[in-house]
């Protein structure tokens, strides 16, 4: 007859892909007609903006654009002047694992950016970018176990929670607002360039709503009238949500934000002292939860004949996760006697696997303007890394976010050295492979007296108490009691008492 076994569902995302792509982007900005010649180049930065993904059977793919920006000085060399150029992109990623139901969380970074002249009259920019896929897709398994039970049949069950992946989702909103300059600056006489940065404070799970605050802190550059150049800031608080598919109580929420566009444009007639900025922003919402999976994991017949069927399932859930901050350092290749801005472009984090352990090296681009001691304006460069070592399973795999923790005014310049604080957080994964009962046929045997009903048997030390049970086709409860033993191991070598009847 048939094994009566209860069915426990578990319904969970499984990561399919999990990639890092990075690919090099050029491309020429010529100087508008009625502006000088150039003379030499100041600075560049870069800006990276997600248009869409697009899902296919095998690929995603992921476009997007990176707003370029060059700084460069006329031959009479004292007023900057501003040259852009918009670079569109597309980054393919192919693994037979996707399809056109999968969900995709991507994030994009600008790793360095680069500047050179090609004449007077044109410059060229290239910038480095990297963008990190990560597919889900739904997958449900089915585990059976016992409420009960059933007498002349023993089975070993485990029980182990696992956080996993439970629901992706995303919104796009906009965010809009106007920027004061601050008493005492002078007015707005032509923007040179623009970063937004964006940050999430706080997340969390209302029934079926992911609520989270952050904040886009707005940095702007800007010519004034008597030619300086001035650097403002400011953090724009915003709350949204994102509507899940189902109801949650004890589950978290991890939301990445993209920015899909930003325009950013001068207002307040001849001198204008407003900014006006209209971000559109992507959130990703990702939502785990701990999950209690029960199996069966042995089974035998102490009275009759059992076949079971076995299956296999692998599982990768999150073991540990870690959040940490570090301070990258480098030095300067040339001091400035003033600093007028500065850019940190963080890379995604290198991995290097080692004997029980992963090496992560965390890099960092710096880019700084101001004048050096002669007056010029200029920028210099300088490369520094964060890096750390972690314990880290052969099995397991490591995922590590790090990203400038507070933005733009993470950054920081002292003499000749220039720094940044990243917020760090990791997550270790391992696949886990579980062999469970699926189902079973059991036959009990006709009575025939001819069985004993114990068995005297010497165990040597450190034997488990179920492989005892299951060789003699005994119950390892009964066992455990007739011998007033405790634990599932015997310690020692002795004799032990084996009901069997």
């Amino acid at each position: 007859m048939e094994l009566m076994l209860q069915t426990n569902p578990l319904c969970y995302l499984k990561t399919a892909v999990r990639e890092v792509r990075c690919q090099e982007e050029t491309g020429e900005t010529l100087v508008p007609d009625g502006e000088p010649d150039i003379a030499t180049l100041a600075d560049c930065a870069a800006e990276v903006y997600l248009r869409g993904k697009d899902l296919r059977e095998g690929t995603v793919t992921v476009a997007g654009g990176v707003k370029g920006t060059v700084l460069y000085l006329p031959e009479d060399g004292t007023t900057v002047r501003c040259l852009e150029c918009y670079l569109p992109f597309t980054i393919k990623v192919e693994h037979p694992a996707l399809t056109d139901r999968s969900d995709v969380c991507c994030e994009l970074r600008v790793r360095s950016v680069d500047a050179r002249i090609l004449n007077a009259r044109k410059a060229l920019l290239r910038v480095n970018l990297a963008c990190a896929v990560t597919a889900y897709q739904a997958a449900a398994e089915t585990f059976a176990s016992m409420d009960s039970a059933i007498p002349g049949v023993e089975v070993r069950e485990t029980v182990t929670q696992m956080e996993l992946p439970l629901e992706m989702t995303e919104r796009a909103f906009v965010l809009s607002d106007a920027l004061e300059l601050p008493a005492g600056r002078p007015p707005i006489e032509t923007l040179c360039r623009s970063r937004c940065d964006l940050l999430v404070t706080d997340q969390k799970i209302v029934g079926d709503k992911a609520l989270f605050k952050g904040t886009l802190t707005c940095k702007v550059l800007y010519r004034a009238p008597d030619g300086s150049l001035q650097r403002v800031s400011q953090a724009l608080p915003y709350s949204q949500y994102c509507t899940l598919d189902r109801e949650y109580d004890q589950e978290t929420v991890a939301v990445l934000p993209l920015l899909t566009g930003c325009d950013i444009e001068s207002e307040g007639g001849a001198e204008p002292r407003r900014v006006l900025l209209t971000a559109h922003i992507l959130a990703q919402c990702l939502v785990s939860g701990t999950r209690t999976v029960r199996v069966i994991e042995d089974a035998y017949a102490t009275d009759g004949q059992l076949e079971p069927e076995w299956t296999s399932v692998v599982l990768s859930p999150c073991l540990d996760r870690q959040s940490r901050v570090e301070t990258v350092q480098a030095a300067l290749a040339a001091p400035l006697r003033d600093v007028v801005d500065a850019e940190a472009y963080v890379d995604f984090p290198a991995q290097n696997r080692q004997e029980g352990a992963v090496s992560l090296r965390m890099p960092v681009q710096f880019r700084v303007l101001g004048y050096d001691g002669d007056g010029r304006l200029t920028a210099v460069t300088a490369q520094g890394e964060a890096g750390e070592t972690m314990a880290l399973a052969g099995n397991a795999d490591c995922v590590t976010v790090c990203r400038l923790a507070e933005g733009a005014e993470s950054i920081g310049v002292s003499g000749n050295q220039v720094r940044c604080t990243l917020r760090v957080d990791s997550a270790a994964y391992a696949q886990q492979p579980i062999s469970c009962l699926q189902a079973a046929q059991w036959e009990p045997e006709a009575e025939t007296g001819e069985r004993p009903s114990v068995i005297l048997r010497s165990v040597p030390a450190d034997t488990a108490l179920w492989d005892l049970a299951k060789s003699c086709r005994a119950s390892a409860a009964a066992i455990r009691a007739v011998n007033h033993l405790e634990g599932d191991r015997i310690s020692k070598e002795t004799m032990v008492l084996i009901p069997v009847g």
